[in-house]
């Protein structure tokens, strides 16, 4: 039987363990944090449900699909009505593209980390272990934890965390010295925008808007992203309540990582209040504070170039580094990937 090691659980991870697995493969995967799905990350707090990651899931290609509406479908998987409108760097408001708003923006009423627990479930997954190096020896892939016995030989490696992040893995790790340096030059061409994404809850709700979300068209305001997160579902918040999210601009997010959550809040409260015209939104009754220093990839790596040199010595990698944000094409990418483990020697995906 082929055994694989996959690092990360995020949503590319899970889709490939599954093809994997699918196929006869011992997979066994291996997650730094307490909880699987990466960014598609879903928080509860003082009665308050929200996305502090990604947003929603839009439709992508065939085969993900099946699995978000059948496969993995869940009773509480839901679309969100409303559309998305936009705003510029001076505050105006107004309608969003007419055909991008035609299209479904699935979610569930439990968040969206329902996903990622439905995909993780069959599966054998080490949460809260961190993969400090990795080594290769003639038996397979040996991983060595920062806390815990090594764990090996595998006779395959999938790596689908951040590339900064497996870029440093690789640094620290013993391959043979041409392929190392080869990999690492690969994933360093891959840059991420870090985020900071604010929570702000009310009482009472906020008014009642004709959209869902704005989202800032010209990268000329310090608000990148502003959603109505109550708007998902009723169960999202206390009743009487309501809650928004401000997703900040990659400017910002930078020259402010820094800063105290509280102060964070005010000013960014404050800036929601004065765009959307609603004086009572500068005094939230509760808040939160996420920073993702890896929320999107603002360059890509290519991901052929990469496994031209790696799926000979049976490593491989996935993710949003190879095609951007979005949770469909996270999954869609470790099916892929997958896929080319299974099938070395085709370039054709098997959907």
């Amino acid at each position: 039987m082929t055994t694989i090691a996959v690092l990360g659980a995020g949503c590319s991870g899970l889709a490939a363990a599954h093809v994997l697995q699918d196929a006869g493969w011992q997979v066994t995967l291996f997650e730094k944090s307490r909880d699987v799905g990466g960014r598609a990350a879903t928080r509860s707090r003082e009665g308050f449900i929200y996305d502090h990651g990604a947003q929603y899931i839009k439709p992508g290609a065939p085969a993900s699909i099946s699995w978000i509406t059948g496969r993995f479908r869940t009773p509480d998987l839901i679309d969100i009505e409303k559309p998305v409108w936009v705003f510029n760097g001076q505050g105006e408001i107004q309608e969003g593209d007419a055909e991008q708003n035609a299209e479904e923006k699935w979610t569930y009423r439990s968040g969206l980390a329902t996903l990622a627990k439905q995909m993780a479930r069959g599966l054998d997954i080490h949460l809260e272990t961190r993969i400090d190096h990795i080594r290769k020896t003639p038996q397979g892939w040996w991983l060595t934890p920062e806390h815990g016995a090594e764990q090996g030989p595998f006779s395959r490696l999938l790596i689908t965390f951040p590339l900064p992040q497996a870029q440093e893995l690789l640094e620290k790790s013993q391959l043979e010295p041409g392929l190392q340096g080869a990999i690492v030059a690969q994933l360093g061409a891959a840059t991420y925008r870090p985020l900071l994404s604010i929570m702000l809850g009310y009482r009472p709700m906020p008014q009642r808007r004709p959209y869902y979300a704005l989202v800032n068209i010209d990268k000329a305001h310090p608000i990148s992203w502003l959603a109505w997160e109550h708007e998902k579902a009723q169960e999202r918040v206390p009743s009487g309540a309501g809650l928004l999210i401000a997703q900040m601009a990659p400017d910002y997010s930078r020259e402010q990582w820094e800063r105290e959550d509280s102060e964070l809040v005010r000013e960014s409260a404050a800036m929601v209040a004065q765009l959307v015209q609603e004086e009572g939104l500068a005094t939230p009754i509760f808040s939160d504070v996420q920073r993702w220093r890896y929320a999107l990839p603002d360059q890509k790596a290519d991901s052929e170039q990469l496994h031209a040199l790696t799926l000979p010595a049976g490593l491989a990698f996935c993710g949003d580094g190879f095609v951007g944000g979005r949770v469909h094409r996270a999954l869609e990418h470790g099916i892929q990937v997958a896929q080319q483990l299974l099938y070395p020697k085709s370039s054709r995906v098997h959907q």
